[in-house]
């Protein structure tokens, strides 16, 4: 019976990681639509994270057949109510990507003329944060956990240089307006994720301690 309910566990952690694995895609394939003004990229991305509601869905069903059909031990229940509350962080930041791609869309239309380096590098160190949260999580690594939370200053620094270059947008042409407002709200969007991926990574420690952190 142990040997069957340690292989679910395994099961378990190799869904977390696609499911990690497909947010991390969706935030660079939905960033290379902005950049490149690709509408394709854009709407790949939306599937993208549809495919992310099936695998929430497949993982919170794995979970709750392991709670109902087996007799989990403190440290497999926090292995378990983890991945829930996981899951339901990664769903959202497939979320977040979908906004993104929508924006992205009529950004698209419109034609961007804005400097989006930043919000590059913001969508790149949101993707490392996730991949890393997860993997501390498979492997119960709180020093990777760690990592990954302390990353989110830098995408909050970024955050703030994001809002400094559009302001100067706005003022080199005020008929940049419409843009700019709606590329900030694609950094929320892309701090947003940051802040995920730190709840990710909180309670990827909480598997290894059993105390949990005030999350984001």
């Amino acid at each position: 019976m142990r040997k069957t309910f340690d292989a679910e566990l395994q099961e378990l952690g190799a869904e977390m990681i696609d499911m990690a694995a497909a947010a991390e895609d969706a935030i660079d394939v939905v960033t290379t639509s902005l950049i490149s003004n690709d509408p394709r990229a854009a709407r790949n991305a939306i599937e993208m994270t549809r495919s992310m509601d099936r695998m929430e869905r497949d993982i919170e069903n794995r979970c709750l057949r392991l709670l109902l059909q087996q007799q989990p031990v403190a440290r497999d229940l926090r292995t378990i109510s983890a991945a829930l509350k996981m899951v339901t962080d990664l769903q959202r930041i497939g979320d977040q990507c979908a906004n993104i791609a929508e924006i992205a869309l009529l950004l698209n239309k419109s034609g961007s003329t804005a400097d989006l380096t930043h919000i590059r590098a913001m969508s790149q160190k949101a993707g490392i944060m996730v991949k890393r949260a997860i993997t501390a999580y498979v492997n119960r690594d709180q020093d990777i956990a760690k990592e990954a939370i302390a990353l989110d200053d830098g995408v909050d620094e970024l955050f703030q240089q994001v809002k400094k270059d559009l302001v100067e947008l706005i003022v080199s042409n005020r008929e940049n307006a419409d843009q700019a407002i709606d590329l900030i709200i694609i950094a929320k969007y892309l701090e947003r994720i940051g802040d995920h991926a730190v709840n990710i990574a909180q309670w990827a420690i909480y598997c290894v301690t059993g105390e949990l952190s005030a999350t984001t």
